[in-house]
């Protein structure tokens, strides 16, 4: 059992370090264990330091209400309250000013008297830190206060939003831009797909101007939103109307909702007058879209007197272009000689469009198009492009061609510095499986490639790294899926994205694979032993054969493991193999590989080979492996004594056909066992945060990320069990046993001992009993924020180009 930690004691360490938003959750976990007036106490100064003045209020009330003697407890409340009394008679000038236009090729902001130029060079934001999800609303003004300080001395000239947030946002970002700030806003305008797929539907049309007039008046600051729930709510004081670039409206359009509603409609081809934007030639949800804009722009002029530019979101899916490598989803499968699934909609990526060249202002300051554009997705930004020496420039540049002078940015591009890939790109810009290095260079070239392409700029996605997100690879392997926000999965490339990194653990890396023994003082040992080894081979590597001690740890998105021997380690005289059991002992593998002859006491379900920096990986036992297994729906380890074990492997492309017929592009296969040698500490020579072993003079340390063995929500110990109706198993914790053996110098099997075994040395020692390691289940994450090494980076990307 992993030692316990005294959160209440670690939230006022997080205090007084000045890391108020890890603090909230320390002290939530540490209220979760007990009520106490210290717990509540320090929860409030936390949100109290962070502005939030209401909820410390609420919590210090909570702290009296346990020691109302308290005079300290007292004084926080009177303070508070004369907090909350000034704000209450406070004012902030209304200027009702629009400073910039997007009418032909770029952005132009009003300096003085003169219209200049401006290149977009934006970061995209979230809302929902470990822990939470986009509805709660958890980010208070003093951590967008800091962000934006971040923010600019970054490089970056805006930060764009998806929707409308609460008023410490605005009030932050006012007061940013008032003092010394520079940073421009792009204000989006969620929707949420209507239900019945009818975009017309009175119902939804009232819910799209009520998401429109909100944001609106959010950006004038003006009027005040009461609490419901998954919206914002409170009163909106800060006109950042100067500071706003322009509004986005919607979100990534769906083809499927798209077709449905122009075939409603009988896909005729109209113009579309409003008193603000024109629409030529428009298809039924093109001319939505221009009535919506319409609506908006009319609704701040009418209640403002001005107008910003406006813009909606198309991506790649919905493009004006033609994709001669992608076909239809029914005529891929029909050549393929597979059976067509005909009911329901299929999600095609090159059959409708939306095509923001046709919309043009009558009055007001512009129309820009925004795409959100990855140069791994869909499959025809690689495969269009296979014989070009820069893809994602060519796709750029033909989109740049469309739109003539219209002002084109990227409002998403960007890759994950996850551990595993989920979409293959020819360059190697892959949709994950980049370290922090290559994340920053990459998300640079694609930043210089807007610029060179002529577009009007672009957002990076995105700020912070969000835990709640899923991809497509793993959203089926995440479950209870209402937990998600509670555990990192750095398998998923979704939750790897951003520049701030939101890790596991506080106050830094619980284990930094550094041979750092402190690291390991509170860790759980699962077996240890004294002594020489099972088998001597006299050959000067006993002492690297023979194992001392194995010991686990666990934070909110790894299992730790280290294995310690009495000599040094030395691959090419010993190698290393420790098998896991998650959930059942008396399921999985019982027979060792590499011919070490060796059964296990356990039933396994993965085992790791530890044999130096190009060849050690993680293995599964074939029924448990999700690539093999997901088709026929069975994913449970069985029992097995054949001793198979395979490596884990992804396919993140399925196999393609060109519109044609007359071209195929093969499915992409990605392994997912290969281990990397390195250290996590910035300082180390080794450096690299894809890091998943360290090797120390007598040790080797693992971080292995709950994913890759397959847990679905280590905060409740689940773990992937498919069979018959059941998804997931309830775990009691995670046993291992570990072997070391001679490798053969031309293969990785044991050489024999001329024993039963095959095995130089055993933990634990037959007969011995196993450690399970165990821990408490957890509702609230704890985690740090950290800069990647890729945000500097990309600054020095930025700097190279005009501001």
């Amino acid at each position: 059992m992993h030692n316990p930690i005294n959160h209440e004691d670690l939230g006022f360490f997080a205090l007084k370090q000045g890391h108020f938003p890890e603090a909230v959750n320390i002290f939530r976990r540490a209220l979760d264990e007990k009520k106490t007036a210290r717990a509540y106490f320090g929860f409030g100064i936390a949100h109290d330091r962070l502005e939030d003045f209401p909820t410390a209020r609420w919590a210090y009330y909570k702290a009296l209400d346990i020691d109302p003697q308290s005079v300290e407890i007292q004084q926080h409340i009177d303070e508070v309250d004369r907090r909350i009394a000034a704000l209450a008679g406070s004012s902030h000038p209304k200027r009702r000013e629009v400073r910039f236009r997007a009418l032909k090729d770029t952005f132009e902001v009003l300096t003085g008297r003169t219209w200049k130029p401006l290149f977009v060079k934006a970061i995209n934001l979230g809302l929902a830190p470990p822990g939470s999800y986009p509805g709660e609303y958890a980010i208070r003004k003093g951590t967008y206060r800091a962000w934006f300080e971040q923010m600019q001395a970054l490089g970056f000239n805006a930060v764009r939003i998806y929707t409308l947030h609460p008023p410490a946002f605005y009030e932050a970002l006012y007061e940013f831009n008032e003092k010394r700030g520079k940073l421009f806003l792009l204000q989006g305008i969620w929707a949420e797909l209507p239900d019945n797929g009818d975009f017309g539907h009175d119902l939804y049309l009232r819910y799209i101007r009520q998401q429109i007039t909100e944001a609106v008046d959010g950006v004038f600051g003006s009027g005040s939103l009461p609490e419901r729930p998954g919206y914002p709510h409170g009163t909106y004081t800060c006109d950042v109307s100067p500071c706003t670039l322009g509004f986005i409206v919607g979100r990534e359009w769906e083809s499927c909702p798209v077709a449905a509603f122009n075939s409603k409609e009988g896909r005729r081809l109209n113009d579309s007058d409003g008193s603000f934007i024109q629409v030529s030639a428009g298809t039924p949800f093109e001319n939505w879209i221009g009535r919506i804009g319409d609506f908006l722009l009319g609704y701040e002029s009418s209640r403002y007197g001005t107008v910003h530019p406006l813009s909606t979101i198309c991506w790649p899916t919905l493009d004006p272009l033609v994709h001669p490598s992608e076909s239809r989803y029914e005529d891929d499968l029909h050549r393929q000689g597979q059976r067509i699934r005909t009911e329901g909609c299929n999600e095609n990526e090159d059959v409708e469009s939306l095509d923001p060249a046709k919309f043009k202002v009558k009055q007001g300051a512009g129309f820009f198009a925004t795409y959100h554009a990855y140069p791994y997705y869909p499959d025809f930004m690689n495969n269009d492009y296979l014989d070009d020496e820069t893809p994602y420039l060519s796709y750029l540049s033909n989109l740049r061609r469309r739109h003539g002078r219209q002002p084109v940015i990227i409002g998403e591009f960007g890759v994950p510095s996850s551990r595993e890939v989920s979409h293959w790109h020819v360059k190697g810009w892959h949709h994950g499986g980049h370290n922090e290095v290559r994340q920053g260079e990459i998300n640079g070239e694609m930043m210089l490639a807007i610029h060179r392409a002529g577009l009007a700029g672009g957002a990076v996605f995105s700020w912070f790294d969000e835990w709640f997100k899923k991809n497509w690879l793993f959203m089926a392997y995440e479950l209870p899926p209402d937990r998600n926000a509670l555990w990192f999965n750095f398998q998923d490339a979704e939750q790897n994205y951003g520049l701030i990194a939101a890790y596991p653990g506080y106050p830094g890396r619980m284990v930094s694979l550094s041979g750092n023994r402190e690291e390991w003082q509170n860790a759980t040992p699962l077996s240890r032993k004294e002594g020489p080894p099972l088998f001597l081979f006299d050959d000067g590597g006993d002492d690297a054969r023979t194992l001392a001690r194995l010991a686990a740890q666990h934070d909110e998105g790894f299992f730790y493991l280290r294995l310690e021997t009495r000599g040094k380690i030395d691959f090419s005289k010993a190698h290393y193999v420790i098998g896991l059991d998650t959930c059942d002992p008396s399921a999985g593998e019982f027979v060792l590989p590499f011919n070490l002859n060796v059964t296990s006491p356990l039933g396994l379900k993965f085992i790791i080979h530890l044999c130096g920096a190009e060849r050690s990986r993680i293995l599964v036992c074939p029924a448990y492996d999700k690539y093999l297994n997901a088709a026929r729906r069975e994913i449970h380890p069985g029992r097995s004594f054949e001793g198979a074990w395979i490596v884990m492997q992804n396919r993140p492309n399925v196999r393609r056909t060109s519109k044609d017929g007359r071209r195929f592009y093969p499915s992409r296969v990605v392994p997912m066992s290969n281990l990397r040698q390195g250290s996590l500490d910035p300082n180390h020579r080794q450096y690299d945060s894809l890091a998943d072993f360290f090797v120390s003079e007598t040790a080797i340390e693992l971080r292995i990320p709950w994913g890759l063995i397959q847990f679905t929500d280590p905060s409740s110990k689940t773990v992937l069990w498919k069979k018959g109706a059941e998804e997931t198993r309830k775990t009691d914790g995670i046993r291992a046993i570990a072997c070391s053996f001679k490798p053969e110098s031309q293969s990785m099997a044991a050489v024999p001992t001329g024993r039963n075994l095959n095995a130089a040395d055993m933990l634990p020692l037959s007969g011995s009993p196993s450690q399970t390691y165990t821990w408490k289940e957890w509702d609230t994450p704890l985690y740090h924020f950290y800069t990647k090494r890729s945000a500097g980076i990309y600054q020095r990307y930025l700097e190279k180009l005009p501001s």
